[in-house]
């Protein structure tokens, strides 16, 4: 049975090589808050406003999500619920991805198929072409898995919180020692706003759009290559 075997990952590490609209280059920069109604993330440590965000993002209705990488790699993902739909753009190749329920549908070039690991036939025959693979083939296209990349990002955290805004939105600004940063939303739920990735592999994380409805709908005639080419 063929398979694409070597799940498709948005994890930290791959926002910033591939690289989450705000579009990532409105988002502007920060200055002190002066507003005195906030949800109180200001009181709070850093490590408790990052667990407040992890649990804020993962228990929204929908989500958009735009990665912007140093080398000029893109993602651009829709999430609502159980479903999600976006792009990626990578040096090595350029893949659709859409997620429902139980089934994952990928359309690449062929450089794209061979990075996410599709089989030789799969690459040479079906590049450019729907595919239909089981969802657990593909992994970071998830609330939860977005989530969990706040709370696994390596390196110390600044103890305390600042306050600033975002292009006009209160937010508190967590900070990593290596300069990386995480604006939170300081008013109503403590939705991640934007994340600055620093290092040898920098990059930005733009999120939006927090309980929009998006039509995620399944493309017309997939190949089903869960049982062969």
């Amino acid at each position: 049975m063929i398979f694409i075997r070597r799940a498709v990952t948005l994890t930290a590490a791959a926002a910033m090589a591939a690289l989450v609209s705000v579009a990532a280059s409105a988002c502007g920069g920060a200055a002190t808050a002066t507003r005195p109604t906030t949800n109180g993330l200001e009181k709070k440590s850093a490590a408790e406003v990052l667990q407040d965000a992890a649990a804020a993002l993962n228990g929204a209705k929908s989500v958009h999500v735009v990665l912007t990488g140093a080398n000029g790699d893109h993602g651009d993902v829709r999430i609502q619920g159980g479903s999600s739909t976006g792009t990626l753009i990578q040096a090595d190749g350029h893949a659709e991805i859409t997620l429902i329920g139980n089934d994952s549908y990928i359309k690449a070039d062929q450089a794209g198929l061979k990075a996410i690991g599709a089989p030789p036939a799969v690459q040479q025959h079906d590049a450019g072409r729907w595919l239909k693979a089981p969802t657990h083939d593909v992994t970071g296209f998830s609330l939860a898995s977005l989530a969990s990349q706040l709370t696994r990002y390596s390196g110390p955290l600044e103890p305390k919180v600042r306050q600033a805004t975002l292009n006009g939105r209160k937010v508190v600004v967590i900070s990593w020692q290596n300069g990386s940063k995480l604006y939170v939303a300081n008013a109503g739920p403590a939705y991640p706003l934007r994340w600055d990735f620093k290092g040898p592999k920098p990059g930005r994380g733009a999120f939006s759009e927090y309980g929009a409805h998006f039509h995620i709908t399944a493309p017309i005639n997939p190949i089903d290559i869960t049982s062969g080419v």
